[in-house]
């Protein structure tokens, strides 16, 4: 190791957090191919048994950030449940509305009870390898290697909202094990009105009035323009039937501000295998309700992506541990590992209404 070396903030910083942050800076001067003198002691540094390892944590932070910032088509409508472990749970009733129950002087509270719902929520372990060439080391070209976070980060949050929308769609389209019954209305206001109406004349499993006080619009792509014009409109154009033939239309305030809100989504359609998918919609009842009727699981303590490193690079000849960045012994591959735990399930479906709209 040279003096310069010694001098670089990775080994000169006081504390673990701030030699992680100066092995970023370090890894991000020297991608430059412009400067030179930051790309040779990146280099250089390479060769070292510390540098990897703090590269490494850097990349694990830089891989939870973007976690945290690539869009979850789910946070509005998925109830998120972290669990202790990977075995199937029935969830407890949290949801409904309890009391409490008169208690004279003297006398002791009675006592309250929760109950497990039918509702069976589990998570699961998820995971890629991915391979990075010795060689593209050697050619200085970093651009692969500084992607590398966002790559897993994005790859956590995809599997998220696959895991979810797996719940309600499927190769044949909207799943009735989900929905029950799947309509075939087309995206109008008139047409959310009487589904939201049905809806909330829904009992929960505890024989209450389902909560429906936020309620999510589910589309795809190709029916974001319809569902804004509809949801943001002032006012709304409505026909009545009276029963004998003669339609009139009515026109009155927006009922769906502050209780409709919309989710976008591509996995919606990305999963969607009947030819409809593009004019399906669904409404749910929102994440904050007493009735959420999707869970997305986690695990406890393991709630952000793993990065890890292979290490299989074998030994000199003449001793002395090989760095990482050198490749494995079999074909000079630097191997990192990303890992999930996520999952989605079914929760209290008796409020939720699906279109294939057409």
């Amino acid at each position: 190791m040279t003096i310069e070396l010694a001098r670089e903030g990775f080994r000169a910083a006081p504390t673990e957090e701030e030699r992680v942050f100066e092995a970023a800076k370090l890894f991000g001067e020297g991608r430059n191919p412009a400067n030179f003198s930051r790309q040779n002691t990146l280099m250089e540094a390479f060769t070292t048994s510390d540098f990897p390892k703090l590269l490494g944590a850097a990349f694990e932070k830089e891989a939870m950030g973007a976690q945290k910032d690539a869009v979850k088509e789910y946070d509005l409508f998925a109830f998120e449940k972290n669990l202790s472990d990977f075995r199937p749970k029935k969830m407890v009733d949290l949801f409904g509305n309890e009391y409490f129950e008169d208690v004279k002087e003297g006398e002791e509270y009675k006592g309250g009870k929760l109950a497990e719902t039918d509702v069976e929520i589990k998570t699961g372990k998820t995971g890629k390898n991915f391979g990075l060439t010795w060689e593209l080391q050697l050619s200085r070209d970093f651009s692969d290697l500084a992607d590398f976070p966002k790559v897993l980060g994005n790859a956590a949050v995809n599997t998220e909202n696959r895991k979810i929308y797996e719940v309600l769609v499927g190769s044949t389209g909207l799943k009735t094990g989900f929905f029950g019954t799947v309509d075939t209305k087309p995206l109008t206001a008139e047409n959310m009105i009487a589904a939201i109406e049905g809806m909330s004349l829904k009992e929960n499993h505890r024989k209450e009035l389902v909560d429906v006080s936020t309620i999510v619009l589910v589309v795809g792509p190709g029916l974001a323009m319809r569902a804004r014009q509809i949801l943001n409109a002032e006012k709304i154009v409505r026909k009545v039937d009276d029963g004998a033939g003669n339609v009139t239309e009515t026109e009155e305030t927006n009922p769906f501000r502050g209780l409709v809100q919309l989710q976008v989504s591509r996995e919606f359609i990305n999963l969607n295998g009947a030819a409809t998918k593009n004019t399906s919609w669904a409404l749910l009842p929102g994440k904050a309700t007493a009735n959420p009727a999707v869970v997305k699981t986690g695990l406890i303590g393991h709630e952000n992506v793993d990065i890890r490193v292979k290490r299989d690079q074998g030994e000199r000849v003449g001793g002395g541990q090989v760095p990482v960045n050198d490749g494995s012994f079999n074909d000079d591959t630097i191997w990192f590992r990303g890992r999930h735990v996520t999952g989605g399930a079914k929760g209290f479906t008796v409020a939720v209404y699906g279109s294939k709209g057409a």
